[in-house]
């Protein structure tokens, strides 16, 4: 006979309902949250045929590349959004139909992680906080922008060099890949591909080490010669993010942050410090140093022009017009969303932020240290990640897309729009997601190579607060009522910081799925239920 043990349950205890997880805790609740239905990040994966609602229009043949942050090892409590490991993720189109693979940018700094089974990596850029086996190593994440240049996709973030990725198998090249070119530490995560001249424009800042004031300007070929190369200092350390460039300048967009000394950093600071009130500042340069036939410039010279205190995190096209004016677009942005590295005691301001698209004007007759006039607004409201039709770069245009933050039910602040804007005519028109839904970057996809400026398609990732699964969102740009196209994903991403759209390289021949090739095999007999046995 089985004995039956019962168990009788306090009917007191019976009602208590448990916490989430029966109240176990995780380190990674500090990064993931909430913990519920935060994104999860750190896997690979690859896949084709993703499920396509609507018809994608045969003529697109490309892949978009998008840059995670995706820490694989826990960070440390307060890491900035900005901070962990960079990984790709992207989707190729091609006949109609979408692949796509997602894999880590191996970085010496992942691959010594990974190695050591643990986070050795401290605080973003302070390599005093890093374990002291790795305070020497190369901390550059990769994380911030990928783009496509002579034949290697380069994963980019300005703390460091590029790391140069195959553009089909995302496998990880190598980093440096124009090294003993110049001396230059960083490379900026925002250069500027010319095609009208056809060199990719690089800036680096901190060019010399870790705060330093120099900034080093040059060129890459497509073959990765470098060329143009030109060194500056800046008055102070400065943190130009992003900038512009025209036929003969360069303009970029320095931010009201100052870099923490060496002794902040030992004592556990950051490496950036918000300075309210400061000005905004472009910093200006011909782009061929001393062969610009200007006899007001001397040679090598950057002039600095200033503007009231804001930030241009990011930037729109720029060109000349006539009697050295330069025309400048981006958004600004009224308060600091780097709001981590406030100083102390910072009281931040109570009235709603804006983040206009403007256009500057600056006039390069004018002599180191004027003050701009006040932007000219475009439009009105909270965008960012504007892009536009890059085969104009350089050039005067009248379309930019936007993503724009409008009113939401979401709990925390997102992008949940898209914006086409015609600066000509004023008329904007809008694409919003459902008011629980968040829009990332979007890229623009031109129609065919003759199309009129900004015709084609729009491409952005979206997702709703609380499904499990995120989806690719594609627009015709003659039409902002509703999609042509939605590829659903079978799981969400995290948000991506920047991206870009890549044209096949070679349109004659279709382009390969991003999955592994699949091996040859032919219809075997031997096991055909058709064939019966005696």
């Amino acid at each position: 006979m089985t004995e039956t043990t019962v168990h009788v349950v306090d009917p007191e205890v019976a009602t208590i309902k448990p916490g989430p997880r029966f109240g176990l805790t995780s380190p990674w609740e500090c990064y993931y949250h909430p913990a519920e239905t935060a994104t999860q990040g750190g896997f690979e994966c690859e896949m084709d045929e993703l499920v396509v609602y609507g018809e994608i229009p045969k003529g697109i043949s490309g892949t978009w590349y998008r840059i995670l942050i995706d820490p694989h090892f826990c960070p440390k409590p307060n890491t900035p959004f900005v901070d962990g490991d960079g990984n790709v993720s992207a989707f190729r189109i091609e006949n109609g139909k979408v692949s796509m693979k997602i894999k880590y940018v191996e970085t010496e700094r992942w691959l010594l992680e990974r190695k050591a089974g643990r986070r050795l990596f401290g605080l973003y850029r302070n390599p005093f906080d890093n374990h002291p086996c790795v305070r020497l190593a190369n901390d550059s994440t990769g994380n911030t922008n990928i783009i496509y240049w002579g034949g290697n996709l380069l994963a980019l973030a300005e703390r460091g060099l590029p790391w140069a990725l195959d553009p089909d198998t995302l496998e990880t090249r190598g980093a440096d890949p124009y090294g003993g070119q110049v001396i230059a530490k960083t490379f900026t995560a925002h250069p500027k591909v010319d095609p009208h001249k056809n060199e990719l424009v690089v800036w680096s800042y901190a060019a010399k080490g870790l705060g330093t004031r120099d900034i080093c300007i040059y060129s890459l070929t497509p073959e990765g010669e470098v060329q143009n190369e030109q060194w500056y200092k800046q008055d102070k350390p400065g943190w130009p993010h992003d900038g512009w460039i025209t036929e003969n300048w360069i303009i970029l967009s320095n931010m009201p942050f100052t870099s923490n000394s060496d002794e902040v950093l030992k004592a556990g600071g950051d490496y950036w410090t918000f300075i309210p009130g400061q000005p905004s500042e472009f910093l200006v340069t011909p782009r061929k140093g001393s062969k610009m036939d200007r006899p007001d410039w001397r040679s090598g010279e950057m002039r600095k022009y200033t503007a009231p205190h804001g930030l241009v995190i990011h930037t729109g096209n720029a060109w000349e017009e006539e009697n050295g004016i330069l025309k400048l677009e981006s958004p600004f942005t009224s308060h600091n969303v780097f709001y981590f590295w406030d100083p102390e005691e910072y009281e931040r301001a109570k009235e709603r932020p804006t983040g206009d698209w403007v256009r500057w004007t600056i006039d390069t007759h004018q002599p180191d240290g004027t003050a701009v006039a006040p932007a000219e607004i475009l439009a009105e409201g909270i965008f960012d990640f504007p892009i536009f039709d890059e085969r104009m770069t350089g050039r005067k245009t009248k379309i930019a897309y936007l993503g724009q933050m409008i009113d939401s039910v979401n709990t925390r602040p997102v992008f949940n729009g898209v914006v086409k804007l015609n600066t000509e005519t004023g008329v904007k028109s809008v694409f919003r997601r459902s008011e629980d839904s968040s829009v990332a970057e979007p890229a623009y996809i031109p129609r065919g190579p003759d199309c009129e400026e900004g015709d084609g398609w729009i491409i952005f990732y979206s997702e709703k607060e609380n499904a499990p699964c995120g989806e690719l969102v594609l627009l015709d740009t003659n039409d902002f009522t509703k999609p042509i196209a939605i590829v659903q994903l079978p799981f969400r991403l995290r948000n991506q910081v920047h991206g870009n759209w890549v044209q096949n390289p070679h349109p004659e021949t279709p382009l390969p799925p991003l999955t592994r090739p699949i091996r040859n095999v032919v219809p075997s007999t031997k096991y055909s239920q058709m064939i019966r046995l005696e």
